[in-house]
């Protein structure tokens, strides 16, 4: 089968017109072959390789001595390993072509077994052939197929999505596409999500926002490879903006509960106006896009109320909150913890955090780092440039990582770490702690793990170890027992007067949907259903006894290997909005799950679990239960579930007809 004019095709041929039609870096209207020149000198030299393969159709670009070599550093060395006279090779050729590009030029017809090939070449890995129908997607060169738009008569068939994030615009946009009427509730009074809600001092992402952002919103001009909150944020804003996102929005309307009434297969939703007067939504379908990060978990600590000064988590940090001749103290080293420190550090008299136990951190040397103007116009204007660079950090962080998480069950050494590969990650990581901490044994002991890499969520290093080593920073390595008026007693008795408090104690992260309550069919509450925080669901997208309720990352749909939830959301709404639109076609009024699937999902996903590091007995994590099962993170590959998610199975599902004529969402 043949790749013909696809969409990054006619990207492509648009990005050169467009340097044509606004007269390019040269004066003639072609692009300067020096301002090219200086560009190609910031490039990723396996990108840049790929890009003249699917340029020129010439292979020797895919053979030595221009062969990358393996790097699985998350944002590799650009080089690809090559000696410099090849990357001058590799660059002189790339302007050639530029240079020479004309409007409307077509791009050489590539097979789907070169396009195998150039994957495999590409980051110098064994990438399998089940990657490529995926991947065809992903990059644009393969359009996406979309449900059929259905013709929906006003008020015969409505949906409601709760939350204006992430998942809850990535939904909005394909129920858009599909024709299907739907209406979002947002407790906020803007789209963000969690990114809205975090603004705590270097509050970001610790995926590489190239990655971390929608396969069909891929244009935005990063200026970091790891962003901070205002730029993801900015450019959350700019994809519902150019989507007429906000149009379908009810912002400042909290939802407090939905209950689904069996008679006239509808659900009610409640929920708190901007006013605070209550009122009732009714629709045929509700989709939740709250995540799993949106209510913080503050512990219980005695003496909590006493304390006379601030008292917050790090998802409400207090706008213009000056820290400065304050003492602070920052509960918890998770991320929240580990990125806003530096900050805190430099802000306060002293920083005093709390540690129950410590953690992996990775190095990176492009965590703070910004991205080159000249990668950044080759990223603008060379779509195919943008389409393998997101390849490369795709199989980078994302499913190459799974065997160095896997269990090995003849692997001698399993309280240090799951099997030999993780074994060498934790000599790694450990020579990095080691070399930050030099010279300082008491914080190795404090900082140095004892559990596998990977074990709890991997964080990047945000000059975590220089600030610990700080003469104004102590780390204490106790537990919070309580607190008083003028501060925090750790678990050994000891008081530590401070004036501020942070709390960075995480999430109800294996809570989902709480505090809403959720009753499906017959009057089951979903707290009844779970058992409280024991969450599962098919797919972790829909649940037996609760028809037409559908979940983005859902139950065990999180990720701990690696990836991009922007991957996870834009499969599980692919799967959504066909489940929504078939019940709209078909005129069907209920679909739910069978139990019988719904068990047999579960099972996999436990077993699959039991060979996985997240389960280990060495360690807590917030993806596990109060039941130490792990009821939050996926344990299967990428690609996995993009082919579970492909398209919903008549056979998995109770459908039945409509009983009752049709309700609107109220306005």
């Amino acid at each position: 089968m043949k790749l013909k004019r696809r969409p990054i095709a006619e990207k492509y041929a648009a990005a050169i017109e467009a340097l044509y039609d606004t007269g390019g870096p040269g004066d003639d209207g072609r692009p300067s072959r020096e301002g090219l020149r200086a560009v190609l000198d910031e490039a990723d030299i396996p990108v840049l390789l790929m890009v003249l393969v699917h340029l020129t159709g010439d292979r020797r670009w895919m053979q030595a001595p221009y062969l990358p070599e393996r790097d699985m550093r998350i944002i590799p060395d650009p080089s690809g390993g090559l000696a410099p006279e090849r990357q001058d090779e590799v660059r002189a050729a790339a302007l050639e072509v530029l240079a020479a590009a004309r409007p409307h030029d077509a791009l050489p017809d590539v097979s789907e077994e070169q396009f195998a090939e150039m994957l495999r070449v590409c980051v110098a890995d064994d990438v399998p052939q089940e990657y490529v129908p995926m991947l065809l997607e992903d990059m644009g060169f393969r359009a996406r197929p979309r449900p059929e738009p259905v013709h929906v008569q006003p008020g015969t068939f409505s949906v409601l999505v709760i939350g204006a994030g992430f998942s809850g615009i990535a939904t909005s946009i394909a129920l858009a596409e599909a024709g299907i009427p739907h209406t979002i509730v947002e407790r906020n009074d803007d789209v963000g999500g969690c990114w809205l809600e975090n603004t705590y001092p270097e509050a970001g992402v610790d995926t590489p926002n190239h990655w971390y952002s929608f396969s069909f919103a891929r244009e935005h001009d990063w200026r970091h490879y790891f962003s901070k909150q205002p730029e993801i944020l900015d450019y959350v804003r700019g994809v519902a903006d150019a989507h007429g996102v906000r149009e379908r929005v009810r912002f400042g309307t909290t939802v407090t509960a939905c209950r689904y009434d069996d008679a006239t297969q509808r659900w009610h939703t409640e929920v708190m106006r901007p006013d605070g007067t209550p009122e009732t939504l009714v629709s045929h379908a509700v989709v939740t896009g709250v995540g799993a990060f949106h209510e913080p978990k503050i512990p219980a600590f005695d003496g909590l109320e006493r304390f006379g000064g601030p008292v917050f988590h790090t998802s409400r940090w207090p706008a213009g909150l000056d820290l400065r001749g304050r003492r602070v103290a920052l509960v918890g080293t998770g991320a929240s913890c580990v990125q806003a420190a530096r900050t805190v550090a430099e802000d306060a008299e002293h920083l005093t955090i709390f540690q129950r136990s410590p953690q992996w951190l990775s190095p990176n040397p492009y965590y703070r780092a910004e991205v080159g103007e000249g990668k950044r116009w080759l990223l603008r204007n060379v779509p195919l440039y943008a389409s393998w660079y997101r390849f490369t950090l795709f199989w980078r962080y994302g499913d190459s990582l799974l065997p160095h998480i896997q269990v090995d069950p003849e692997w001698e050494h399993p309280e240090r770490a799951v099997n030999a590969s993780n074994d060498r990650h934790r000599r790694f990581f450990t020579r990095y702690i080691e070399r930050e901490l030099e010279g300082r044994p008491d914080l190795i002991a404090k900082a140095l793990p004892s559990y596998p890499p990977y074990g709890k969520r991997m964080i990047i290093d945000n000059d975590w170890y220089r600030t610990i080593r700080r003469d104004d920073v102590t780390l204490v390595d106790r537990a919070v027992a309580g607190l008083d008026e003028t501060g925090i007693i750790d678990a050994d008795g000891r008081h530590h007067e401070v004036d501020v408090v942070a709390m960075a104690t995480g999430f109800h992260a294996t809570r989902f949907l709480w505090p809403m309550e959720i009753t499906g069919a017959g009057g089951l509450t979903i707290d009844e259903a779970w058992d409280g925080d024991d969450a599962r669901a098919h797919l972790g997208i829909t649940m037996p006894g609760f028809p037409n309720l559908f979940m983005t990352l859902g139950p065990n749909t999180l990720l701990g290997h690696g990836g991009s939830a922007a991957f996870v959301i834009e499969a599980q709404v692919n799967y959504i909005v066909r489940c929504l639109a078939w019940m709209a076609r078909e005129q069907i009024g209920s679909i739910e799950p069978r139990q019988a699937p719904f068990e047999a999902y579960n099972a996999a996903v436990d077993a699959a679990h039991e060979r996985m590091v997240f389960a280990h007995p060495g360690m807590d994590n917030w993806y596990k239960n109060s039941r130490g099962r792990v009821a939050a993170l996926t344990p299967f590959r990428l690609v996995d579930y993009w082919s579970m998610t492909r398209e919903p199975d008549p056979e998995d599902f109770d459908a039945r007809p409509r009983t009752a004529p049709p309700a609107p969402v109220a306005p």
